[in-house]
């Protein structure tokens, strides 16, 4: 589910995303996010704490080196450009 909201940037240059993009996004005050800028652009994702990312659900079993293997093999099938 994604969502998009138009809001004024700040006189001091700060962005305050409206609560239901905040609720949906998992945000809250005092939570850590990363943000990447490219030109136009600002994308702002949240960093999950060791203790809320042993509560996600699991996606996928193996060491490391198998997921990047795993990664390398669809990178370089068909597969993963469809």
């Amino acid at each position: 589910m994604s969502t998009e909201d138009d809001t004024k940037v700040g006189k001091k240059g700060e962005i305050l995303p409206k609560k239901p993009l905040r609720d949906i996004s998992g945000i809250k005050p005092g939570d850590r996010v990363l943000i990447e800028a490219e030109p136009g652009k600002l994308v702002i994702k949240k960093i999950y704490s060791v203790e809320e990312a042993l509560k996600m659900s699991k996606i996928a079993e193996g060491t490391p080196e198998s997921v990047e293997k795993e990664i390398k093999i669809r990178k370089n099938s068909r597969e993963f450009y469809q």
